[in-house]
């Protein structure tokens, strides 16, 4: 068994008034937890800080090896180290110039539209300016199709309420691709769009 006094079982009233003796000794708050059994640390920081207690009666530790003097007893300013200069990526290089700067303002239509046509891989749409690709203006005629007269050449786009007796599908030629005719293909099938992403930072 150890001559040291149990933290956790000592009479709190004793522990204070050992806690305040050994910061009037200027021991650490290490040193006084060497000093119990089953304490810490943390728990010495902790129960100092309750009872408002300093360590060292809260005079600046004495410099030890390796430890600079306070000028003039004045309190140290720590200056901050100038960050190094970030490299930036050849991928921020490259995409960063679609904005800041080099992007023309939103009202100018024609420089926007040199810009757009300059970027490579953007699809034909995108570059002549059009929000979606032009949907064919004429809507094909629905032939009312029951679902047992749908064949795999037919477009199967439902028309009307599933629940109404006069429910059917379109029935015009399918294209070759999937179920539904180009006008309804068009619909179904809009094309998501893709936005550059910048990594943060850039």
């Amino acid at each position: 068994m150890s001559d040291l006094p149990d933290w956790k079982r000592i009479d709190p009233a004793e522990r204070d008034r050992q806690l305040a003796q050994f910061c009037q000794e200027g021991l650490t708050a290490l040193a006084i937890a060497n000093k119990f059994v089953n304490c810490t640390r943390s728990a010495v920081i902790g129960r100092l800080h309750r009872l408002k207690l300093k360590l060292n009666n809260g005079e600046p530790r004495p410099s030890g090896p390796g430890r600079k003097p306070a000028a003039g007893g004045a309190v140290k300013s720590t200056a901050l180290k100038a960050a190094p200069a970030r490299r930036v990526s050849k991928l921020v290089q490259q995409t960063s110039s679609w904005r800041g700067a080099n992007n023309p303002p939103a009202t100018d239509f024609k420089a926007r539209a040199e810009r757009r046509a300059a970027s490579p891989g953007l699809p034909a749409h995108l570059v002549a300016g059009e929000a979606r690709r032009p949907i064919e203006a004429a809507v094909p005629i629905s032939l009312n199709l029951k679902l047992v007269e749908l064949t795999e050449h037919t477009c199967k786009w439902p028309v009307g309420d599933p629940q109404a007796a006069d429910f059917g599908f379109c029935g015009n030629g399918a294209a070759e691709t999937g179920p539904y005719c180009k006008y309804h293909a068009r619909i179904a099938y809009t094309p998501p769009t893709y936005r550059l992403s910048v990594p943060k930072g850039a």
